[in-house]
């Protein structure tokens, strides 16, 4: 709104911004659900078997690289611990 050359803020009421924006959470959450859901499907795809498998194969992977790593640390604590390089 214009009056005599500026510009005139109008309140709103407040219950009727804070219905407004609850309602705007409600449709970003519905929002955020599907594609969160489509996602999912793309990446473990839709048939439940073929989840399984995927899901299967994953946590080995997650699984072994943990172990790998964790072999990785011991061997590498005890080679500085107990080697002593000379000149260090």
């Amino acid at each position: 709104m214009c009056a005599k050359g500026r510009y005139v803020v109008v309140k709103k009421n407040k219950s009727k911004r804070s219905l407004k924006f609850k309602a705007d959470m409600e449709t970003i959450k519905k929002e955020d659900v599907r594609k969160l859901q489509e996602t999912f499907s793309q990446f473990f795809g839709a048939d439940p078997s073929g989840m399984s498998k995927k899901s299967k194969k994953i946590r080995n992977k997650v699984y072994f690289f943990g172990f790998v790593i964790t072999v990785l640390f011991v061997v590498i604590f005890f080679i500085t611990k107990n080697i002593k390089f000379v000149g260090i």
